[in-house]
């Protein structure tokens, strides 16, 4: 449907042609043209007329053309000329102006299909021109005014158009690859497939243009005002957006891939697939309410440290393993969104329902006053990260790492933290209605003034938990460890304490304790002295075991060397007392006259009784006496 502006064009551009072709107005032209024809006679004479060629003109308000008859610059020539004081004719179709002169001309003529290579039309008048399919290659149209003028088909690759002035204007199946157009404007403008490849669009204004199907592949467009245009089909690949005002624009089937899109505004755009692009918009189309989670954005692995303005609203982005390291995202709405092992250490977050955080690394990231609710935290490392006056309502943050975590006033009703690491962490105040804090550890936490109803801490670890003024009435402790926990003026009511281990717990002021079925050990002091007393007399024992065990040892290693000593003498005895024998054999048979056979045969005998009787080195030793006895017997000394 034509938008208002263009119907009222319509309406002026009827008006004129019916003005132009009225009597009346023959007075004025002939006067103008009297005064241009006596400028051009002056300088450089009128330009014959050339009435052999298409023309163009205005039906119903838009421009319209017919494709030239003739072939490009076979009409006049006036390539090179200095037209800038020269009356033109009314129809210059396919003239060859190449290189000519007309800045700041008021061209009236039709230009259609004319050569207009290098032309200078610097600062030119061209509302309504009719230049459909003229080659305006590398021609300088800056600040040329434009208005509604029919550039269809036409060449402008490379031309330059910085400044220029061609709203409402026709550029329909145009070339402009190459061309500049810094801070032109081209609002409403036609640009239905036309080339605009590696365009300069810098500060342009094409807001409400209408460029379906156009190519603007490596398109400069920083900060470029396109809101409100229609962008259907158009290709923006490898373009450079940054900054650029896309909102409202309609924008079903385009293509971004490769485009840099960081700090532009498509708040309300319509149909935008951003897939593959770079870079974050500054403001996007709010996501449908119920969307699915990843179905938004996709900046999963990005590093989005720098960004300095993220959209208000990043729902059910895809953002898995992301690096938002000191992010502030207080102001973004990631419901929904799918964080998983991202990594965000001091940053801050506010609203996050639904949101997939597993695996996440948040230490001390900041959740003050954050909407969390059913969020998946569950494995995420959140050490020192800060939760105060935050809704963690059904959120899961089971097996959870959150040393020293900060809770103060937080609402974690029927939150899951079981299996976390919640040691020394503060829920101050906190709301843990039917919270679930199964074997979670839980020493050294603060849960002073906190209320837990129905709270259930089966198998906690709760050494030195501080409960005191807190209210946990029909909680559940059963088999938790809450060895010096201080329970000072909490209440009880109701609680559980079924195979719990209260040694030491602080249990006197408690209000309507019932601790049957928990136990309770010697205290630590004791425990720790019998300890240490054990362990002395433990080290007196082993020094006196350990010295007899060295004793045993050594008279072992004595009594075997002894033992081996022994055997090698009784063996060096047997062999003398052999010897000896052996004598007594040898002096028989050679018939031995001074011998005492009897008496030599009689230490025989004794020495061999002897030795067999020995027991110990004395007696083995006493062998040699009584063969030595033997062997004077034999040799017929007198007996000693």
């Amino acid at each position: 449907m034509p938008s208002l502006p263009r119907l009222l064009a319509g309406a002026v551009l009827l008006s004129a042609a019916a003005l132009s072709a009225a009597p009346s107005a023959a007075p004025a032209h002939a006067a103008s043209g009297a005064a241009t024809g006596t400028a051009s006679r002056a300088t450089s004479g009128t330009v014959p007329e050339n009435t052999s060629h298409a023309t163009a003109g205005v039906v119903g308000g838009a421009v319209t053309g017919t494709a030239p008859a003739c072939k490009a610059g076979s009409g006049p020539k006036l390539a090179g000329r200095d037209l800038t004081r020269t009356r033109l004719p009314a129809d210059l179709s396919c003239a060859d102006l190449r290189r000519a002169k007309l800045d700041g001309v008021t061209v009236r003529s039709v230009l259609t299909g004319a050569d207009l290579r290098g032309a200078s039309l610097r600062g030119a008048h061209l509302q309504y021109a009719g230049l459909a399919g003229a080659d305006l290659r590398e021609a300088d149209l800056s600040e040329a005014e434009m208005a509604y003028a029919d550039l269809r088909g036409a060449d402008l690759r490379k031309a330059v158009l910085d400044d220029s002035s061609p709203y409402y204007a026709h550029f329909e199946e145009a070339d402009l690859s190459g061309a500049t157009m810094v801070r032109a404007k081209t609002y409403s403008a036609q640009f239905d497939d036309a080339k605009l490849v590696g365009v300069d669009l810098s500060d342009a204004d094409a807001y409400g243009a209408d460029l379906r199907r156009a190519d603007l592949s490596d398109v400069r467009a920083v900060r470029t005002r396109l809101y409100g245009a229609t962008l259907i089909k158009t290709v923006f690949r490898d373009a450079d957006l940054t900054g650029a005002q896309m909102y409202q624009a309609t924008m079903d089937g385009a293509v971004f891939r490769g485009a840099a899109l960081g700090g532009a505004d498509l708040r309300e755009a319509r149909g935008a697939d951003l897939t593959g692009s770079t870079g974050v918009p500054k403001d996007l189309p709010a996501p449908d309410p119920s969307c699915e989670p990843g179905s938004g954005q996709k900046y999963a692995g990005w590093d989005l440290t720098r960004v300095a303005d993220f959209p208000d609203d990043l729902s059910c982005a895809d953002l898995t393993g992301a690096k938002l390291d000191g992010v502030d995202l207080s102001g973004v709405r990631l419901d929904r969104a799918i964080l998983r092992d991202v990594s965000a250490t001091g940053a801050t977050l506010r609203y996050a329902k639904d949101a997939d955080l597993r695996g996440a690394r948040l230490e001390r990231a900041s959740f003050g006053s954050a909407e969390l609710m059913r969020a998946n935290l569950s494995g995420a490392r959140l050490e020192r990260a800060t939760f105060g006056s935050a809704d963690l309502t059904q959120a899961d943050l089971s097996g959870a790492r959150l040393r020293g975590a900060e809770f103060t006033s937080a609402e974690l009703a029927g939150a899951d933290l079981s299996k976390a690491d919640l040691s020394g962490a503060s829920f101050a105040s906190a709301e843990l209605a039917g919270t679930k804090l199964g074997g979670a550890d839980l020493r050294d936490a603060r849960f002073s003034s906190a209320t837990g109803e129905r709270a259930d801490f089966t198998g906690a670890r709760m050494d030195r938990a501080d409960l005191s003024s807190g209210s946990f009435p029909g909680a559940v402790f059963r088999r938790a460890v809450l060895t010096d926990a201080q329970m000072h003026h909490t209440e009880l009511r109701g609680a559980t304490f079924e195979d719990a281990d209260v040694t030491g717990a602080a249990t006197g002021r408690a209000r309507n304790a019932d601790l049957t079925g928990s136990s309770s050990r010697m205290p630590l002091g004791w425990r720790i002295f019998l300890s240490v007393a054990g362990l002395i007399a433990l080290w007196i024992l082993s020094i006196v075991v350990g010295r007899k065990l060295r004793r045993r040892k050594t008279t072992r290693r004595e009594a075997a060397e002894r033992a081996s000593l022994m055997e090698k003498v009784r063996r060096s005895q047997e062999e003398n007392v052999t010897r000896l024998g052996e004598e007594i054999d040898r002096l028989d048979a050679e018939g031995g006259g001074k011998a005492d056979w009897q008496r030599a045969l009689d230490c025989y005998d004794e020495a061999k009784e002897a030795l067999a009787a020995a027991r110990d080195l004395d007696e083995i030793k006493a062998v040699d006496v009584i063969v030595a006895r033997g062997r004077d017997a034999l040799r017929g000394r007198p007996a000693k």
